[in-house]
C-alpha cells in the first residue's frame, strides 16, 4: 500500500513522536516513545489534525514505549471525539503490555484493535 506522508513530529518532546500518513480517507499515526502526561497535550493535538480530511484514523503502537494514565485518558477523549464526528478510530499492533494497562483499567473495551495496520486501514478504508 502506498501512502502518502503528512508529517507532524513532536520534537519539542523527545520522549514521543508522531508520524502520520494518509491513504485515501485513512490516516495512520505511528506513534513511538512514551505516552505521558508531559505530552498528552501535543498528542491530543496532533491526532486531531489528523482527523481534519480523514474519514478513520489508525493509531499504530507498535514503537510506543509508555502509556500512562494521562495517555489513556487522552486516547478515551479522542474515541469520543471520532465517534461524536462519525469518524472511524481504530489501535494497530497494541504492545501486550499496552494491551494487559488497557484491559486491567477496563479501556480495552472502548477500542476496536487490529494486529497490524494493514489490516485496520482494510477494515475501515
Amino acid at each position: 500500500m502506498l501512502l502518502k506522508k503528512l508529517r507532524h513530529s513532536t520534537n519539542r518532546n523527545p520522549e514521543m513522536n508522531i508520524t502520520i500518513s494518509q491513504s485515501d480517507k485513512t490516516a495512520v499515526a505511528t506513534i513511538t516513545g512514551d505516552i505521558t502526561h508531559a505530552v498528552t497535550g501535543e498528542f491530543q493535538a496532533g491526532l486531531l489534525s489528523a482527523f481534519g480530511s480523514a474519514g478513520g484514523l489508525v493509531l499504530d503502537f507498535a514503537g510506543i514505549g509508555l502509556l500512562t494514565s494521562a495517555g489513556l485518558r487522552t486516547l478515551l477523549l479522542l474515541y469520543r471525539e471520532a465517534r461524536q464526528s462519525g469518524k472511524n478510530f481504530v489501535l494497530a499492533a497494541v504492545p501486550d503490555y499496552v494491551r494487559d494497562v488497557m484491559s486491567v483499567t477496563g479501556f480495552w473495551e472502548q477500542f476496536v484493535a487490529y494486529d497490524t495496520v494493514e489490516q485496520a486501514v482494510a477494515a475501515i478504508s
